[in-house]
């Protein structure tokens, strides 16, 4: 993911659920999240990414969303977006599709799935998903060395525009 290196910094190894609210989209995170903002080039198109994220209970969580200027296209956006994740993962092969159903006002979403390493080369489970509102793009990531039901449906299954 683009935004890895991003200071993210360890909360509680507990899974303390809390909503996070960014640009337009309310999420839940396992601890406090940190933010930041960084220039990105994707699909060759400088964007701002902003993001909110959080190290818990061994795993890396964190909500990212940019904005398309008016008439940009967000298919290719996303899929670049993709390709940087799964390139920063050191990922094989590319990721697993596994569509979810809608869910109150949340929107029915894809989740890929990828396995890689981290940059100090120990094995990582990745579970990915982009969702694009109108000119948004909001990514939802997280990074475990092995994943749990209980680290990602509460992280996938609360998302609610605002």
């Amino acid at each position: 993911m683009l935004v890895l290196g991003i200071a993210i910094s360890a909360c509680s190894p507990t899974l303390n659920w809390r909503s996070v609210m960014l640009e337009g989209v309310q999420a839940a995170l396992p601890c406090k999240p940190d933010q930041a903002q960084r220039q990105v080039r994707l699909a060759e198109l400088d964007l701002t990414l902003t993001m909110a994220g959080c190290e818990a209970d061994g795993g890396l969580y964190a909500v990212s969303h940019l904005r398309l200027a008016p008439g940009a296209q967000a298919q290719p956006v996303m899929d670049a977006w993709r390709s940087e994740a799964l390139r920063a993962l050191r990922g094989i092969a590319a990721p697993v599709p596994k569509p979810l159903a809608a869910l109150g006002t949340r929107p029915a979403i894809t989740l890929y799935q990828a396995s890689g390493s981290n940059p100090h080369g120990q094995a990582v489970q990745a579970r990915w998903a982009w969702v694009q509102r109108d000119r948004d793009i909001y990514h939802w990531a997280l990074y475990a060395p092995a994943l749990r039901p209980e680290m990602e449906e509460p992280f996938f299954s609360t998302m609610q525009w605002q």
